[in-house]
């Protein structure tokens, strides 16, 4: 389940994530979900409000060296789910 909450500092974050522009750059397909029970897996993501509702916290960054996850949100929820094998996977 991935209910993430947005953080302002990376210190606060669990993850620090840069959105990349296309597919194939990507660890990660993202689709954001309007419920917090559709939220299932790494790719679904539900925005919560507040740091003890929330799986992870994340810090959104630009420099794509500097994250730890890139991802790609899709219109989908069949398309969002992981590229490739990467470390966080079921850590969200």
């Amino acid at each position: 389940m991935a209910l993430i909450k947005v953080v302002e500092t990376r210190s606060a974050a669990d993850v620090l994530v840069c959105v990349v522009g296309s597919r194939s750059a990507a660890d990660l397909l993202v689709c954001e979900v309007q419920t917090k029970s559709a939220a299932q897996g790494d790719g679904l993501w539900r925005y919560v409000q507040t740091k003890s509702a929330a799986t992870s916290k994340v810090r959104f960054v630009q420099s794509r060296s500097a994250a730890d996850l890139l991802v790609h949100f899709v219109g989908s929820r069949s398309a969002a789910g992981w590229r490739r094998e990467h470390p966080m996977m079921n850590r969200l």
